[in-house]
């Protein structure tokens, strides 16, 4: 079993650094999402906004779980899940360019 110190430490740096991946992967895929209905840079300032809401959340949400190995493999998961929503979109758009061309 591990010591208490160590599952507090493992969650402070699951919300810091978990958090911040998933902040900024939530971050590209909310622009990307938003690229053809939003200007480019509304997009981005979008996403970004949104991201500050995304870190604060994922970083409550560490500390609520039940144990500290839960709070890191959701916070994988839910990066690849926008990893790959981000890419997905990315790729579509670019599809969608190339046949107007």
């Amino acid at each position: 079993m591990p010591s208490p110190r160590w599952t507090v430490f493992s969650r402070i740096l699951a919300a810091t650094l978990g958090g911040y991946a998933l902040a900024t992967s939530s971050a590209l895929f909310i622009g990307q999402l938003l690229f053809s209905s939003a200007g480019k840079y509304q997009a981005i300032h979008i996403g970004l906004l949104l991201s500050f809401l995304v870190y604060a959340c994922a970083a409550m949400w560490v500390f609520s779980v039940s144990n500290a190995t839960k709070a890191w493999i959701d916070l994988i998961k839910w990066n690849l899940v926008f990893l790959l929503g981000t890419w997905s979109v990315s790729y579509t758009h670019l599809r969608a360019h190339e046949t107007d061309s």
